[in-house]
């Protein structure tokens, strides 16, 4: 063993080092035994000393077989481990403990070395970690045979993150070991993102605030950008989701009757309003995906989409060969008329229409396609009549001898597509539609049997009945009706007007977006001046902005609704004026329909003063706008608490305790300690404003600990399914879906090294609007002896 130098290091170089710690020590997938059946093998086990499990494996030439099972081991009489975390993030206090063993007979006394250096360069930073050579050199230790002795360094990890190579050996005597072991060091300094979102229906004007920078009081904050975004032409997000609907693979009844539906809709207006066409030939030549793809170039982007499990979704959902250009004009008719022809096949010799082509004929998806044929007339479509009447054949034929007779014999029977009949009985212009094989006693009398049930209806299937009242002419009924419903709906200035999800959203006449989109439908209908109708619409896009309506079902009903609204406020196809003011910079926008309905400034961090935390954004002309900021700074102190608007997430620590043969969760404060050994539960809350798809949670762990869990994988949890991901310096949640509410998600980790540790903000942040983000307050964590 090498003495120490005289500048008080010691020669490191000397003492045997051992790196190579992998877990498989020899493996050889064939060896051939000698004559007298024995065969030799020679390998260097790798540097663990453990125990090591011996495996072999034999067959015959007649396929006789045998295995054994023996074990050895590797032993050194002096060997030093040095504990280490399995990172430390700049300005973390960890406590290094080495821990020497004596597998000899005799008692060891020696001395240990410690020496961190930068793997790459062999550049010395003891330095860097406020250390001095006396501090990790020539450390006197005494262990008895069989015993291990334990010295420990104190560790303050350098502001500058970079990976560092630590290296701890021990001699004694002729005796000597080595441990060689990486460290990395991890940025401390936050990365964090404040955003803002309101939603403008003009004219009018709203202001986002950032109370962070106006108040400067940070000596260690930078800002790095601020991104301000206006979307206008929102129509554009209704055209957006057609190509998802028309090339969606199956070819069911409901698929073809609104591809028919859509695309006639989408032509009615593109002769209606020449600047749509213009959009929509724009928008057919730009789209390449089957979904909107993320905008990749959008500075607001900070989590890596390669971090998401739904990367090729993220993406616009692959590339389909030969993707159908839907929003071009022309082929938006060819479509419509080629799904016409596919519903005239499919229709059954007794005027029934199949689920699939060729199955037997369904009552509700007959009622369901002549409600799109109606529907269709609205917009001035080219509706087949003899395909509508020979459709109503078929229900009377249903209604006489099956629906009928089974609500006169139970008064409460079948409620919701009794109510159905009732509405799509006075959806068409007149009775020849139906081939009068309902005369109007029969609707009324249809029409009666469905109101007495009013009260136990969902909200969807209200509608539909105060639809039916209006156009029998009894507006007085259809008003109670419709209003048990909007007195129930909610209305916030950022979310629109809204309802709370139905209990059984996945029966048909509860999915929440075709709902939504019905709804406006029947209050355009009843109150055209309703000033909620705009709140509606405004949930409506933005369920959208966050995701994509998830069914072709419910994105028919929503272009449908919308397109009614628009042509009716006069504002499809207009142009919109919108100015936004942050400090010195003013901008004025205008949106024309033909042009891209997405307006950002992005202002870099010199450039962002104080005088830009009161952002204003003015809409002058009729329409919705939406608006959103978002701040992107850097700090090195932890944020003292929770920052969200659309988001929130709080996150909080609790010990665990063993009181008798039960554990207790006492909450930790900030600044108390805890012991090395102590499991720790980690409760992350989050609460989202509206549903969003595609959502990210990562919450960092402290380098003082290590998960109790460390498998990553698909889970359900607070009624939501999500993949937990298990990284080595934190754990992610992926969402898919997320609804509007309030969740709450528990892990444990254990307290493994002495010291303190900077615990950044657990970040909720929605992939598809990453305008959409929140952050946790950050903590400081103590781990004593």
């Amino acid at each position: 063993a090498g003495a120490a130098a005289s500048d008080g290091a010691s020669d490191l170089e000397a003492q045997p080092v051992r790196t190579n710690f992998a877990e498989t020590a020899f493996w050889l997938p064939q060896l051939r035994l000698d004559a007298d059946g024995s065969t030799r093998m020679e390998f260097t086990v790798p540097d663990s000393v453990t125990e090591w499990s011996v495996w072999a494996h034999a067959l015959s030439r007649d396929l006789r077989g045998g295995s054994t099972t023996k074990s050895t081991r590797s032993v050194k009489d002096l060997l030093i481990r040095p504990y280490l975390p399995r990172f430390l993030r700049a300005g973390d206090r960890a406590q290094l403990k080495l821990v020497i063993s004596n597998a000899g007979d005799s008692a060891f006394v020696g001395r240990a070395d410690v020496s961190i250096v930068d793997p790459e360069s062999g550049e010395d930073l003891l330095e860097s970690f406020q250390l001095k050579p006396g501090d990790v050199s020539d450390l006197a230790f005494e262990v008895e045979p069989g015993q291990t002795a334990t010295l420990t360094v104190p560790l303050f990890a350098p502001s500058s993150p970079r990976p560092v190579s630590i290296t701890a050996s021990a001699r004694a005597g002729e005796l000597s070991d080595g441990e060689r072991r990486p460290l990395p060091v991890l940025p401390s300094r936050l990365h964090l993102a404040q955003s803002r979102f309101a939603a403008v229906q003009g004219p009018g004007s709203r202001t986002l605030r950032f109370e962070d920078l106006a108040h400067k009081d940070d000596p260690s904050l930078e800002s790095e950008s601020l991104v301000i975004t206006v979307d206008g032409q929102l129509f554009q997000t209704a055209l957006r989701a057609l190509p998802y609907l028309v090339e969606y693979p199956y070819r069911c009844t409901e698929q073809t009757l609104n591809r028919y539906l859509s695309t006639g809709i989408l032509s009615s207006l593109y002769g209606n309003y020449p600047s749509v066409a213009a959009m929509g030939a724009r928008l057919a030549k730009e789209r390449e995906t089957l979904l909107e793809p993320w905008r990749e170039d959008d500075p607001n982007r900070r989590l890596l989409l390669e971090e998401s499990p739904w990367l090729q979704h993220a993406r616009g959902g692959g590339e389909p060969e030969g993707l159908l250009k839907i929003l071009d004009p022309e082929v938006a008719e060819e479509v419509r008329s080629r799904a016409l022809d596919e519903l005239r096949k499919v229709q059954t010799s007794s005027g029934g229409f199949p689920w699939w082509p060729g199955g037997p004929p369904s009552p509700y998806m007959t009622l369901y396609t002549l409600q799109g044929f109606a529907r269709g007339l609205e917009f001035g479509l080219d509706v087949p009549k003899d395909m509508t009447v020979a459709g109503w054949r078929y229900l009377e034929r249903y209604w006489r001898e099956e629906l009928g007779p089974r609500v006169e014999k139970t008064s409460d029977c079948c409620a919701p597509r009794l109510t159905f009949y009732a509405w799509l009985l006075w959806a068409f212009p007149d009775p020849s539609w139906t081939g009068d094989v309902f005369s109007e006693d029969d609707r009324r009398s249809i029409l009666e049997q469905a109101a007495a049930h009013w009260r136990s209806l969902s909200p969807r299937l209200k509608g539909y009945l105060t639809l039916a009242l209006v156009r029998a002419g009894e507006m007085e009924r259809a008003r109670l009706v419709w209003d048990s419903v909007m007195d129930s709906a909610k209305t916030e200035e950022d979310l629109g007007t809204f309802w709370a999800p139905e209990d059984q959203a996945w029966l048909w006449y509860n999915d929440t977006v075709e709902s939504q989109a019905f709804a406006l439908r029947v209050l355009m209908a009843l109150d055209p001046d309703d000033p909620r109708r705009h709140g509606l619409v405004q949930w409506l896009l933005l369920d959208k902005k966050l995701g994509h309506w998830k069914s072709t079902r419910a994105t028919a009903e929503a272009v449908y609704a919308l397109a009614a609204f628009l042509s009716s406020e006069g504002t499809l196809g207009a142009e919109q004026r919108a100015r936004v003011s942050a400090g010195p910079v003013v901008e004025d926008y205008v949106f024309r329909p033909e042009d891209d309905g997405r307006r950002q400034r992005a202002i870099e961090g010199p450039g962002v003063k104080p005088s830009m935390s009161r952002i204003t954004v003015e809409n002058h002309t009729p329409g919705l706008l939406f608006a959103s900021a978002t701040w992107h700074f850097a700090t090195d102190r932890l944020p003292p608490e929770a920052e969200g608007d659309f988001f929130s997430v709080e996150r909080s620590f609790f010990k665990r305790e063993l009181h008798g043969d039960r554990w207790r969760l006492v909450p930790l404060a900030e600044g108390e300690e805890i012991a090395v050994g102590d499991s720790v539960e980690v409760r992350l809350q989050i609460r989202a404003k509206h549903a969003a798809e595609y959502v990210q949670l990562r919450d960092p762990r402290g380098a003082g600990f290590e998960p109790e869990d460390v498998t990553s994988g698909f889970a359900w949890d607070s009624g939501l399914g999500h993949y937990r991901e298990i990284r080595d310096s934190a754990v992610n949640y992926f969402f898919e879906w997320l609804p509007a509410g309030e969740y709450t998600f528990r892990y444990r980790i254990r307290a493994t090294t002495a010291g303190a540790f900077r615990v950044g903000p657990a970040q909720l942040q929605s992939m598809y609007a990453p305008e959409f983000v929140a952050y946790s307050s950050g903590q400081v964590v103590s781990i004593e002896e």
